[in-house]
C-alpha cells in the first residue's frame, strides 16, 4: 500500500463527475487499498477517488471508533436509490483542511454499489455517521462539494476565508472553467470578512 497525494479545492478533478468503473482487477484493489491507507493517515472517515486525483467512481469509508478494529467499506459505482427525511450535522472534508460547518443531508438512504469483486450490494444507512459519509463521498464522485450544501452559506464562507480558501472568487473560477469547456456547480457565495 502507498499513501497518495490529496487534492485540494479548487483542483479541477474535484469539480468533475468521476467515470464508472467497468473492470474489477488488481489495479482497482490496489487503488482501494492505497485510498484506505491515505484516509487512515489523514484521520478521515471517507475518501473518494477524485480526492486523490483519480476520476473513477470508487470511495472508501470507515466509521469505526479508535478503540475498535478497522471496518473499511469499499464502494464502487455507488448510487443512492432511496432517500428520506433530513438531518443537519457538522461536516469537514479532507480536500478542505480545517474547514467545518453544518450541512443538511438525508436522514435515511439506501445505496446500491459494487464491491471489489464486482458483486452488487445494497445497504441501508440511517441517521448516523455512515449515512452522512456515504452522501458526502458520493457527492465527490458527482463533482459536487459540501460547500454547496451548507445550511448557512455565510458561515461556510467565513470558514473558507479563515482557512485560506478563496470563497469569493467563484466567478473567476467559473469563467476559467467555462473557457476550458467545463462547468462548475457552486452556489453564488459572497464572502463576509469582518
Amino acid at each position: 500500500m502507498a499513501k497518495l497525494r490529496l487534492r485540494y479545492y479548487p483542483e479541477q478533478v474535484l469539480l468533475q463527475k468521476a467515470k464508472k468503473v467497468t473492470t474489477f482487477d488488481s489495479s482497482v484493489r490496489k487503488l482501494a487499498n492505497d485510498m484506505l491507507e491515505t484516509m487512515y493517515d489523514e484521520n478521515g472517515v471517507g475518501l473518494a477517488a477524485p480526492q486523490i486525483g483519480v476520476s473513477k467512481r470508487i470511495m472508501v469509508i470507515d466509521v469505526s471508533n479508535e478503540d475498535e478494529p478497522n471496518q473499511p467499506i469499499v464502494f464502487i459505482n455507488p448510487q443512492i436509490v432511496e432517500k428520506e427525511g433530513s438531518l443537519v450535522g457538522l461536516e469537514g472534508c479532507l480536500s478542505f483542511p480545517n474547514v467545518f460547518f453544518e450541512v443538511r443531508r438525508f436522514h435515511k438512504i439506501v445505496v446500491k454499489y459494487q464491491n471489489l469483486a464486482g458483486k452488487d450490494v445494497k445497504m441501508t444507512a440511517e441517521g448516523d455517521l455512515l449515512c452522512r459519509a456515504i452522501q458526502h463521498e458520493i457527492d465527490h464522485l458527482d463533482g459536487e462539494l459540501f460547500i454547496n450544501k451548507a445550511v448557512s452559506p455565510i458561515a461556510a464562507d467565513l470558514e473558507l476565508v479563515k482557512n485560506g480558501f478563496i470563497a469569493g472568487d467563484v466567478e473567476a473560477l467559473e469563467s476559467e472553467l467555462a473557457n476550458s469547456g467545463q462547468t462548475i456547480k457552486i452556489k453564488d457565495h459572497t464572502p463576509v470578512v469582518g
